[in-house]
């Protein structure tokens, strides 16, 4: 079997990390050097050097910067030219990890789409394609979601993260609930880099890129407010996205985790942080709701009441929230394990009746 993975849009911080990390368990579980090549696997990117070329002759790459130079092309790419020039590679499959899959693929080819952008789905703001700060996502909300959207539904089966999305996604193009899977990210077993005792309650950190979703402005209303009232928190930023691993984890063990962002997909800091059993304060969302469902130390405010979040963290400060024991997670490789047995099933039956019998077996199981 033939199976395209397109990700030509990927070229940083978490959509980079998803494409190498995906590579990376391929190569690993799929390379003929592993006794496993009966499956050939064509990468295509738009980043030179953005994956290793591999020696296993069943796993490829292709370049296309040329579409990845600007948007335009992008388009072009997505609408008109994208669909005939994966024709000629005669896949079976087609795996997108942009959100998107091009138009005029082939009908004897099985697709899977890998949704992961979730500005249009959400309800909280209505971001305006006028103002120069917001244009960016607008364009994301107005524009880019009806090409996901259009994408979603000629997709055999898409992807989501979460609970929140699947639903989303059902509700915006109201196609079937088999058609949607939602498979979690992994989440990576961090107990090794847990040391309790280090709390100090007036550190805080929010590692969140500089977007205006991110809310970081919240953050900074609420300290003004702490201030006023005597108080000095200390709040770690990384609006680059380049703060150390070692260093992250470091301030998980010694602070609490602000997460004041009211637009994500999934939240992987809220993931991460609460393997560390400190405070958790985050925007009422429903991301952040389902990825904390079960900690106990996590607290939620109004993601536009700078007051609500300044409370929060006076309470952190006065030792009323405190560090709570750290509770670590069965780490697995169970998301790329279960995508790739999507793909790699599907020339058996179409990937949206693999959905449908994947559904039928975990409802038997209940049964049971």
């Amino acid at each position: 079997m033939r199976i395209v993975v397109l990700d030509i849009a990927a070229s940083k911080t978490g959509a980079m990390s998803v494409l190498r990390d995906f590579y990376g368990y391929i190569s690993s579980t799929y390379g003929s050097a592993q006794g496993n090549g009966a499956h050939e696997w064509i990468f295509v990117t738009g980043v030179k050097d953005a994956l290793c070329a591999s020696a296993d002759r069943n796993i490829s790459i292709i370049v296309r910067d040329d579409v990845k130079a600007s948007s335009k092309n992008r388009l072009i790419f997505d609408l008109v030219t994208g669909g005939r020039w994966i024709n000629a590679l005669k896949p079976d499959v087609v795996f997108s990890l942009q959100n998107t899959l091009p138009r005029s693929l082939g009908k004897e080819i099985r697709t899977c789409l890998y949704i992961h952008q979730p500005s249009g789905f959400q309800r909280v703001k209505n971001f305006s394609i006028l103002k120069k700060d917001e244009r960016h996502i607008a364009n994301y909300q107005h524009f880019y979601h009806k090409l996901i959207l259009a994408s979603a539904k000629r997709a055999d089966i898409s992807i989501v993260q979460t609970e929140w999305m699947r639903d989303a996604l059902i509700r915006d193009t109201g196609i079937a609930p088999e058609r949607v899977r939602k498979i979690a990210p992994n989440i990576t077993d961090l107990s090794g880099y847990v040391h309790p005792g280090e709390f100090n309650a007036r550190n805080f950190i929010y590692p969140a890129s500089d977007l205006p979703y991110k809310n970081h402005i919240l953050i900074e209303e609420a300290k003004k407010l702490l201030e006023k009232r005597g108080y000095a928190p200390r709040v770690r930023y990384s609006k680059d996205g380049k703060l150390p691993r070692e260093e992250l984890f470091a301030e998980y063990n010694s602070g609490t985790l602000l997460f004041p962002s009211y637009i994500e997909t999934f939240g992987m800091p809220l993931a991460e942080a609460r393997q560390f059993g400190n405070p958790i304060l985050a925007a009422d969302t429903e991301f952040a709701r389902e990825v904390l469902d079960g900690y106990d130390n996590a607290y939620f405010f109004d993601a536009f009441d700078a007051g609500s979040l300044a409370d929060l963290m006076m309470d952190v400060m006065d030792g009323r929230l405190g560090p709570k024991t750290a509770v670590a997670v069965n780490e697995d490789a169970g998301s790329y394990s279960a995508i790739a047995k999507l793909l790699t099933s599907a020339t058996k039956y179409s990937l949206k009746q693999a959905s449908e019998d994947e559904v039928k077996e975990a409802e038997s199981d209940k049964g049971e």
